[in-house]
């Protein structure tokens, strides 16, 4: 089970983010915009200048293909953008894990105890507490609630888990 999809009005899968990470998008895309972009364009221009054949110019190829990957980054934001909206906490209740709860995970085969936040696959990052609903650990305990146990089926191995806390205020 992944976590919400929902349909925005123009048809398209509408991408739910924490607040975090819509921000995140925002920031990017102001960065490659105001920053990226201009830069790309000016040594593009600087490689045009250099040399008469152009099909034959190596700096001016590099980068026209950095360009158009700045332009391709910021076209898929853009539309990351149109159809994503900011997870509401009144959305899901804090008794079970849904996107946007805070979760302390044990895992029971060993003792260690991991803190995260469940997230959009979007704006997964698990080595900095980001976990998305759509991995194997997110999918296995996406709707249980404080006190479960779930296994997760990773690539390494089953995981046995325990729900230690669920909370949609911390984030």
């Amino acid at each position: 089970m992944s976590g919400p999809q929902l349909i925005a009005a123009n048809g398209d899968a509408e991408l739910v983010l924490t607040r975090r990470g819509y921000e995140a998008l925002v920031k990017d895309l102001a960065r490659l915009k105001d920053e990226k972009r201009p830069a790309a364009v000016a040594a593009l221009r600087e490689a045009a200048e250099v040399a008469g054949d152009l099909t034959d110019n190596t700096e001016f190829l590099q980068a026209r293909e950095e360009l158009d990957r700045i332009e391709q980054r910021i076209s898929l934001l853009e539309t990351r953008l149109q159809t994503a909206r900011q997870l509401r906490p009144r959305e899901s209740g804090s008794a079970v894990v849904s996107r946007g709860s805070h979760v302390v995970l044990e895992d029971l085969d060993d003792s260690s105890v991991a803190e995260y936040v469940v997230v959009a696959s979007a704006e997964s990052d698990p080595e900095h507490g980001r976990l998305s609903d759509d991995s194997p650990v997110g999918r296995a305990i996406v709707g249980h609630g404080r006190g479960d146990r779930v296994e997760a089926r990773t690539p390494r191995r089953i995981r046995h888990l325990r729900i230690a806390e669920v909370d949609r205020r911390r984030r």
